[in-house]
């Protein structure tokens, strides 16, 4: 789902990417590489215990540069938007207005959003003005 969700998120080197959902911080780490040292990836996570791990694996792995901030992913991260792209590694039922206005305009918005019941996909939005519009769609399952 990794791969599937990295592909659909089109990362270049020089964006600015904020996940939502940290996880180990493997997910950060990947794009990391790919925005390499011109982009910058910030992470977060309202799980403490969550935070301070993906923390300790980036550092163990050299990546440094990654942000990792314990905070609600609900509100986004103002402090380094605008974002090229937002991506929730976390199911969603629907798209907060923060993620939106964080992102830069011709940014995409990808998450695995729940559209019945088990039912989720995960959906890329390119914004366009003050709309968001559906660029790629794909059946994923594994997001809690």
């Amino acid at each position: 789902m990794m791969a599937i969700m990295l592909e659909q998120l089109g990362l270049q080197p020089g964006h600015r990417v904020l996940e939502i959902g940290a996880g180990s911080g493997y997910n950060a780490g990947l794009m990391a590489h790919i925005v390499g040292d011109s982009g910058q990836v910030t992470t977060i996570d309202i799980d403490e215990d969550l935070v301070e791990g993906a923390r300790n694996g980036l550092r163990a792995a050299g990546l440094d540069a990654v942000t990792v901030v314990c905070q609600d992913g609900g509100f986004g991260h103002p402090d380094h938007a605008p974002y090229d792209r937002i991506i929730l590694t976390v199911a969603a039922w629907d798209i907060v207005p923060a993620w939106r206005e964080q992102l830069k305009p011709g940014g995409r918005l990808l998450l695995p959003l729940e559209v019945g019941r088990s039912v989720q996909k995960s959906i890329a939005f390119d914004k366009t003005g003050d709309q968001l519009e559906s660029a790629s769609v794909k059946d994923c399952g594994s997001c809690p």
